[in-house]
């Protein structure tokens, strides 16, 4: 087995178009969006830039896709946790906070322990040395997020009654 981060570009908006339109991406995210290349292109085209803008100012994010034995199979981007608002402030937790987001888009690879280890390996080897730990703030509901984030080495620090979520940490 043989995982791969490849830099997002445009040639890969179709692909992000079919994963997040798939149900059991769709379940977790952007649930309430009908995404079409059109909005994939006005959404991620700055992401291959590596920023996203955040109240008209651009912030760093890294975009990639996940390849398996070459294949793409997924997503994953990384972030400051700290440069993007949230409904819950990330209160009295590290100021050096990465923040991630990943997907596995193939419906084929899910359920066989992929998604934890690109995790590991993805912070392992793209994760900003400037960040002391990494955040991951999964919905409640969401058990193979939860158990897969707890193979890749984070902890359940408390749950956000606001949200729903689960928030969890792991040390770089």
């Amino acid at each position: 087995m043989n995982i791969t981060f490849e830099p997002l570009a445009s040639s890969h908006f179709p692909l992000l178009l079919k994963w997040l339109e798939t149900p059991h991406v769709k379940a977790w995210w952007d649930r309430d969006v009908v995404w079409t290349l059109e909005l994939i292109r006005q959404k991620y085209s700055s992401y291959i830039k590596g920023y996203k803008l955040e109240k008209d100012k651009p912030k760093e994010i890294h975009a990639f896709i996940i390849c398996y034995d070459k294949k793409p199979i997924g997503y994953i981007q990384i972030y400051n946790a700290h440069d993007f608002s949230r409904k819950t402030p990330l209160i009295a937790l590290p100021q050096s906070l990465a923040g991630f987001d990943i997907l596995i888009g193939e419906p084929e690879y899910i359920g066989q322990g992929i998604g934890p280890q690109a995790l590991r390996l993805f912070l392992d080897t793209h994760c900003d040395k400037k960040f002391t730990h990494v955040f991951a703030n999964p919905n409640s509901d969401n058990i193979a997020a939860i158990n897969g984030y707890g193979k890749a080495g984070f902890k359940k620090i408390k749950k956000d009654p606001n949200t729903n979520e689960i928030w969890m940490l792991r040390e770089q």
